[in-house]
């Protein structure tokens, strides 16, 4: 019995670590570097683990293919998250602290613009008037908007986790949407085709 390729299983597992680490930053009594550096190793390495299981099983062919790429640098930037210079509980070292916050801002800057960019290029090939091609551009938009805001805005390390965490959640809400949405039949594609050209 062969499975069917189905794509949305990939989007609500995308949609499923988004949430948990948003979730888990959210209630997170502490925003220090060392907390968003363990949130984005979690994150990393989960996307990379579901998208990629996810994409096998679900998924044939360029469609598989396609997500190779996103899952490599999500893997990547969750190790590089995870192999940071960490210090110790209750130390106060402000070099560790500060070179934790830099590596921090870098990898989640790093990780919005390689996932924003190779989205809206995904959604360019799609199309931007189909149902995939629009959610792959809300994606792109949400972390290119993450990108602009940690490159141009002075933010503290505090803001800087927080910002990370709501970037998680609204990814997470919409692509959990997006999974759930019932894909347009063929009929309604026809229809909506002829409407269009009259």
């Amino acid at each position: 019995m062969s499975i069917k390729q189905n794509p949305r299983i990939a989007q609500a597992a995308r949609a499923a670590i988004s949430l948990g680490v948003g979730l888990f930053l959210t209630f997170s009594q502490s925003h220090g570097a060392n907390i968003g550096l363990l949130a984005l190793g979690i994150f990393g390495i989960g996307f990379a683990v579901l998208n990629g299981l996810a994409s096998v099983i679900f998924q044939k062919g360029l469609a598989a293919i396609e997500n190779v790429p996103l899952t490599l640098v999500a893997l990547l930037i969750g190790i590089f998250a995870l192999l940071a210079p960490n210090s110790s509980a209750g130390a106060a070292d402000a070099n560790i602290n500060d070179s934790n916050a830099l590596a921090f801002k870098f990898l989640v800057t790093g990780w919005a613009i390689i996932a924003g960019a190779f989205e809206l290029y995904q959604a360019r090939r799609s199309g931007f008037k189909s149902a995939s091609g629009r959610d792959l551009l809300i994606n792109a938009s949400f972390g290119l908007l993450l990108a602009v805001l940690f490159l141009l805005a002075p933010l503290d390390i505090v803001s800087q986790v927080g910002f990370f965490g709501a970037y998680l959640l609204m990814s997470g809400v919409h692509g959990g949407i997006s999974a759930a949405s019932p894909a347009a039949s063929p009929a309604a594609k026809a229809t909506s085709t002829k409407s269009s050209k009259a």
